[in-house]
């Protein structure tokens, strides 16, 4: 049998930034199905592809000094036939590997598409298939149902990777007083608490603040169980980040708050969700994350009573999503 030929795909390095490249991914293999992809990415995000069927090497990307790592990158790529060649990243090392077809990212600071739609365009995809495409195992989602209570489930990520896009602690707790208790909008539900181990004091703050509630820790989480559990999650609710776009990846209501990024360029991608910011804040919109302070929060304008209009507005159009069974899920 002849060999159908191996793809290239050189994408990010922060996890949300990738997550919104997967729709050109998989928009070339529906294009070429017979291809093996070779997959880079940054160390935090390429986990992501550990359990898509047709990626058959991921390359994590590790910045070393004098920018040897693309040096490092071309030595393990060069002896390859490449047939397809796509890099969301616009690097010089695509442009010296051969191969039948290449698409590289030409798109600039002023492009002002969604991130998603701009990726898709890099392969010359369709706006419909610019929606992310995150696959997740059986076995990892059964695994992951065995450790979630019946019930509605609500995840929430109180965590972003800057300050200043991270709404403050005490409001989540507040949220989560309100929204949870009886007569609430998210009465009787449970809450999973997302992130990285960095958040687990603040999972343990919101456990101790709400001792009588069904707070759930799983922050620590590697990425494909966080997946797994955000697909079988009824809501989201957490800050610009990579987990609000894992959760719209996998098709769950998001509630978004913003701050000083822009939700034309990073909202949720596809998906239902409802955006929060100050209505008052002013900034200037921009593609990068300039505006984002790395010490001095810009979400105190975001209030408790916004975020739970937004919660019972989403729900009164998102109905409850179905779940693994529990005996499906002890099986394994």
């Amino acid at each position: 049998m002849a060999d159908p030929g191996r793809g290239l795909f050189i994408t990010n390095t922060r996890i949300g930034d990738t997550i919104l490249t997967t729709g050109a991914l998989a928009a070339l293999h529906r294009r070429h199905p017979g291809l093996r992809f070779t997959v880079v990415a940054g160390p935090v995000a390429a986990p992501l592809f550990a359990e898509t069927p047709y990626v058959e090497r991921v390359i994590p990307l590790r910045k070393t000094r004098f920018s040897g790592h693309w040096l490092r990158l071309w030595l393990q790529l060069a002896g390859v036939n490449w047939s397809v060649i796509a890099d969301m990243r616009g690097s010089g090392v695509s442009r010296l590997l051969a191969a039948r077809k290449h698409h590289v990212r030409t798109t600039t600071r002023d492009d002002r598409r969604h991130k998603a739609e701009q990726a898709a365009s890099v392969v010359r995809a369709s706006i419909a298939e610019a929606k992310p495409v995150i696959h997740v195992s059986d076995i990892t989602r059964v695994r992951v149902r065995a450790r979630l209570p019946e019930g509605r489930l609500l995840a929430l990520a109180p965590s972003a990777n800057r300050v200043g896009k991270t709404w403050p602690i005490d409001r989540f707790a507040d949220y989560l007083n309100a929204a949870t208790r009886i007569g609430g909008p998210l009465s009787g539900w449970s809450v999973a608490i997302l992130g990285g181990l960095e958040d687990a004091p603040a999972a343990r703050r919101l456990q101790t603040a709400l001792p009588d509630r069904r707070i759930l820790d799983f922050t620590g989480e590697a990425l494909l169980p966080t997946a797994a559990l955000l697909g079988q999650s009824d809501l989201f609710v957490g800050n610009d980040s990579g987990l609000m776009h894992l959760a719209a990846a996998m098709n769950t209501p998001v509630v978004a708050l913003f701050g000083p990024t822009d939700e034309r360029l990073y909202g949720p991608w596809a998906v239902e969700h409802r955006i929060v910011r100050d209505p008052h804040a002013r900034f200037e919109f921009g593609a990068t994350s300039r505006t984002v302070s790395e010490t001095e929060c810009q979400m105190d304008g975001v209030t408790v009573t916004q975020v739970l209009e937004a919660t019972a507005d989403i729900l009164r159009s998102a109905a409850p999503r179905p779940r693994l069974p529990v005996s499906g899920a002890t099986a394994i």
